[in-house]
């Protein structure tokens, strides 16, 4: 497996896998592409050996209360790909990433029934805060958000 920056040439690839991954959630292609000019945002992928892109994340820096928070938007892994440690892998890129630049928190919004996500990032330092963002999916489905602060 390779693991780099994506870019613009992956758009379509990335396109492809938010909507086997996340169907009715994903992403669209504008939104990837403007994801992959911000400079604030960063895209990792990856590349199975045939060059086929079967993962990637998203995450996207802000200003709060005065420092920098990372906010995960998104983590896809196709599913012939899964328990396989990609996704551990992209996540610890992206947050080796962050605190490169003195990041002091992660966030990220998960489905209150996808427990399996939720059990992920626990697993990988993320708390549960009992914040409830009801209707969050379009699909009316609310989310929780977890946070993994550093010291």
């Amino acid at each position: 497996m390779r693991y780099d920056k994506a870019n613009l040439l992956d758009l379509l690839s990335l396109e492809r896998l938010e909507r086997s991954c996340f169907a009715g959630e994903a992403f669209s292609r504008r939104l990837i592409k403007n994801l992959l000019v911000n400079p604030r945002a960063v895209v990792f992928k990856a590349t199975a050996p045939g060059g086929e892109v079967v993962g990637n994340i998203i995450g996207v820096l802000k200003k709060e209360r005065g420092s920098l928070t990372g906010r995960i938007f998104s983590l896809c892994v196709l599913e012939s790909y899964r328990k396989g440690g990609v996704a551990a892998h992209l996540l610890r890129l992206l947050e080796e990433e962050w605190r490169l630049l003195n990041v002091g928190q992660f966030r990220l919004e998960v489905g209150v029934l996808n427990t399996v996500a939720q059990r992920f990032y626990i697993r990988h330092g993320y708390l549960q805060t009992p914040v409830i963002l009801p209707g969050f999916y379009r699909n009316g489905t609310d989310a929780l958000i977890m946070l993994k602060r550093l010291s």
